[in-house]
């Protein structure tokens, strides 16, 4: 079996690469950076570079695969909203109309449970409609889940979208680090309630989502969330991350109104180009912080046989214990006292 995995040097594409590897898959990797390629090639990898915006790269990609596992994404402050939409959106009808020409292989789609937008969520499940919330990278992908369902609805490729929650685990470098570097610094407050959910993933369990989706038929059309199941709420990860971290403890909490009016103004001042530098609070900060989502996992579970292996606590111990490796092995990162 031959699998194409997208952004294959990226957090979660990583793994799936190596669990791919791990079970016999032959696998081919589509990297838009050819300097990161050389570790792929020495494992066995083949890779063809190129960006998923451009289709030639993409087409020839997608030659005799099986399976894509398209994990390619723009999502950070270095991209403006042009990239965030031209990445997340071109990129997947990219891959689809590659997929619709070859008349063969199945795409797995890594969406988000953000595309549910900035609300309290009681045990979601994917029957509630998607709903905008002005944060580019969420919203781009409703457009991207809309994109992948028409196709395969009117030209009958097979796919299936996944919706994960927060992901952490071992190479995360922006969701498990920027809330322990808001710790250690004593910047992190709460926004509403120390007890909304959060709805916490392990890496190690998105991958195992994925493979189970590529898989199962019956996942042919079908959308799925991918939590690790539990009711983790945010001040429980936060007095793991502090005590784990050997930092005090936040317990400052801001009423929602507030840091939403500074969001606004901060959207305001950039639109007027008088803001300097990326904004304080953003719209998927206040979605993180300020409520609280869960959802529920059991059509992953009874139609995948997805059952999440990491629990929230083991998890998160190990993420930071290899954040610390990674903190005493690099001079300039001090995520830690020492």
């Amino acid at each position: 079996m031959l699998t194409l995995v997208t952004g294959a040097a990226g957090f979660v594409g990583r793994h799936v690469v190596q669990a791919c590897l791990a079970s016999g898959q032959s696998v081919r990797a589509l990297l838009r950076d050819p300097d990161r390629a050389g570790d792929l090639r020495a494992r066995g990898v083949e890779v063809v570079t190129g960006d998923t915006r451009d289709a030639a790269p993409v087409t020839a990609a997608v030659q005799g695969v099986d399976v894509v596992h398209h994990c390619a994404a723009a999502v950070g402050p270095q991209y403006s909203k042009r990239e965030i939409f031209d990445t997340n959106s071109l990129g997947v009808r990219r891959v689809l109309e590659a997929l619709r020409q070859a008349g063969r292989g199945k795409l797995v789609l890594l969406s988000s449970i953000n595309v549910l937008g900035t609300r309290h969520l009681d045990r979601a499940t994917e029957d509630l409609p998607c709903r905008r919330s002005g944060d580019p990278a969420a919203d781009v992908k409703i457009e991207a889940e809309r994109l992948a369902l028409d196709y395969h609805h009117r030209h009958g490729v097979k796919l299936t979208i996944l919706r994960p929650g927060f992901i952490y685990g071992p190479g995360d470098t922006r969701n498990l680090p920027k809330l322990v570097e808001a710790i250690r610094r004593g910047r992190f407050v709460y926004i509403g309630s120390r007890h909304n959910v959060v709805p916490i993933v392990h890496v190690q369990d998105v991958v195992r989502a994925m493979l189970l989706a590529a898989a199962a038929p019956a996942s042919d059309g079908r959308i799925y969330h991918v939590t690790d199941g539990s009711r983790t709420t945010i001040g429980e990860l936060v007095d793991l991350l502090a005590q784990l971290g050997g930092c005090p403890p936040p317990r400052r909490v801001l009423p929602y109104w507030m840091p939403r009016a500074a969001c606004t103004v901060s959207e305001w001042l950039g639109r007027l180009r008088l803001r300097r530098g990326p904004p304080r609070i953003t719209r998927a900060s206040l979605r993180f912080l300020g409520t609280s989502r869960s959802v529920d996992i059991g059509r992953a579970t009874e139609e995948l046989g997805y059952h999440p292996a990491v629990s929230f606590r083991e998890g998160v111990a190990a993420t930071l214990q290899a954040l610390k490796e990674q903190s005493c092995a690099q001079a300039d990162v001090a995520l830690f006292p020492t």
